[in-house]
């Protein structure tokens, strides 16, 4: 088990439920499979990280096999992580957000059902209602169903913000919604996504928030 994984599970007290969680049969006999063949990995739904203060918050998708399931931690341990942190750390930004993701468990074949999203929504929303309770002001989105989800979960029309990359989103709650493509390593080994292109995106964001080292 990671150092990560030890530290996530000594400071279990509000996630609790989410670690318990029974709602996704598939996913539970999935974990017990990969108990077998990966023991040393988190193998568990995976909470959010990063300071609950944050005016910042970035929402993904779902672990990755060898990279959050592995970890314990989101975006920790593979391609999407590393772009990801690579990026932060340049704009000064490590440690100074919070990191989600959308679906909490590992998908089967890396393929989130739209049931499997509908019944981890619960935990997405309270994630975000906690998010504007501390005053967060900027939701940075990764891919399209990051967004569509963060806005259902929030009420607004997907027709009345359409998702792209790069673009801003004012929402009447005074909250805004920043998309990017995913910076998984499809995107980025395809073209559709490059660091610069993100680095932009993730620039913007910061700037919103009013993270101005970022700026």
């Amino acid at each position: 088990m990671t150092t990560a994984a030890q530290t996530l599970i000594a400071n279990t007290g509000e996630n609790q439920t989410l670690l318990s969680c029974a709602r996704c049969p598939a996913l539970r006999y999935q974990f017990k499979q990969l108990r077998l063949k990966h023991p040393d990995y988190w193998n568990k739904p995976v909470p959010g990280t990063g300071p609950n203060s944050s005016p910042l918050l970035i929402v993904g998708l779902a672990p990755g096999l060898h990279g959050a399931n592995r970890t314990g931690v989101p975006f920790e341990g593979d391609a999407s992580g590393n772009l990801l942190h690579a990026t932060l750390q340049r704009l000064n930004l490590t440690g100074r957000l919070r990191i989600t993701n959308v679906l909490k468990c590992l998908p089967r074949q890396n393929k989130p059902t739209g049931a499997e999203l509908t019944r981890c929504r619960p935990y997405f929303e309270q994630e975000l209602n906690d998010f504007i309770r501390s005053k967060g002001k900027v939701i940075f989105a990764l891919g399209r169903v990051a967004h569509e989800r963060t806005l259902g979960v929030l009420q607004y029309k997907q027709r009345d913000h359409i998702f792209g990359h790069g673009a801003v989103h004012t929402l009447a709650s005074g909250l805004t919604l920043v998309d990017s493509y995913h910076c998984s390593r499809y995107n980025t080994q395809t073209g559709r996504l490059t660091a610069e292109m993100f680095g932009e995106a993730m620039t913007e964001a910061a700037r919103i928030a009013g993270l101005s080292e970022a700026q």
